[in-house]
């Protein structure tokens, strides 16, 4: 697990949604969608956003 994960997963929470996570953290939505993917792998598990 990496802190950029964490980093990226709090901040669509926070936002709700991925587009404005992206916006806030200055990537792209893609690359948060990625970025949480590789963590839920980690974990092993799904999170549902909306």
């Amino acid at each position: 697990m990496e802190l950029k994960q964490l980093e990226f997963f709090m901040a669509a929470c926070d936002c709700g949604s991925l587009g404005k996570a992206a916006a806030r953290l200055y990537t792209t939505q893609p690359n948060v969608s990625k970025v949480i993917h590789q963590l839920e792998q980690h974990l092993g598990t799904h999170y549902s956003f909306f």
